[in-house]
């Protein structure tokens, strides 16, 4: 399923538990690594700009030259010696860069260059990125957070397709030896349904859509899946039956929320889903 694993490290955020979950999964999956550390030219162009007016192009090339130096043994100090303790002492295939660049710009980038199956990142919503690869790539992201449990739950919803989720959550489920829930969130928040294709229906009752989330859950348990049925704001309550099921991984699929504030479309549904939940998130794109 993820044979071969992209894990981006920015320069802004390092997050050990990635590294590690990488490591859990190339085992369980005979993966290959791909560890690429971004030199964030965001961060760098910011210190361009505090550099003392009176400076020369020179001695301020010369700093930015330090500062991608320091960057540089960070990275082999800390993320790439990690990277040898977790894969080299588990016969890990794995391969190591540094880039510099904007995250998500060198990202897509690297999946122009190779065939990836998963993105294993963390996350730090105090840093400066702000993760739009979440809605541009179309490989499955796994956002990480560190939090040690060992069950899933994946979520089906009215705002999306619902045809991947529930067999990749069977499947990890078997294969990492994790306990599976599943949940069905009907989104009173945005009322449509949204078909095989991505295709956004015109709005419908909650009582039709609280119907096909029934049917949805019988179905499922004529497959011996249990599926439990709530309504609300999706993210909100993907947060919470989270925290109820003391999930590790949440599964989430092509949800197509649109709902607006004030005429105004809300942040990245998927950022705000990863801001609120506490536990990693695999977005299947």
């Amino acid at each position: 399923m993820f044979k071969n694993i992209l894990i981006p490290i920015s320069s802004e955020f390092y997050q050990k538990e990635v590294v590690q979950t990488g490591a859990f999964l190339a085992e369980k999956f005979d993966s290959a690594i791909t560890l690429i550390y971004i030199i964030e030219e965001k961060t760098l162009n910011q210190t361009d700009k505090r550099s003392d007016v009176y400076r020369t192009t020179h001695e301020r090339a010369e700093t930015k030259k330090e500062i991608i130096r320091r960057y540089v043994q960070s990275a082999d100090r800390i993320i790439f010696n990690d990277a040898k303790l977790f894969f080299k002492n588990k016969n890990i295939a794995f391969k190591e860069e540094i880039i510099n660049g904007e995250f998500s710009t060198v990202i897509k980038g690297q999946l122009n260059k190779e065939k990836y199956d998963l993105i294993l990142m963390g996350f730090e919503k105090e840093c400066l990125l702000n993760y739009r690869l979440l809605n541009e790539v179309n490989i499955p992201v796994w956002v990480e957070s560190g939090f040690e449990k060992n069950s899933i739950l994946a979520v089906c919803s009215n705002l999306a397709p619902n045809q991947r989720v529930p067999d990749i959550g069977i499947k990890l489920s078997k294969i990492l030896g994790w306990d599976l829930n599943m949940l069905y969130v009907v989104d009173t928040q945005d009322t449509v349904e949204v078909d095989k294709m991505g295709k956004r229906s015109e709005k419908k009752s909650e009582k039709m859509l609280t119907d096909r989330g029934k049917q949805f859950v019988s179905d499922m348990h004529k497959n011996g899946i249990d599926v439990r049925l709530v309504r609300g704001s999706l993210e909100n309550e993907i947060a919470k039956a989270a925290e109820n099921f003391g999930a590790k991984l949440v599964i989430i699929g092509r949800e197509q929320k649109k709902k607006k504030v004030l005429g105004l479309p809300l942040k990245s549904i998927k950022r705000k889903m990863v801001e609120k939940c506490r536990y990693s998130i695999l977005f299947i794109n």
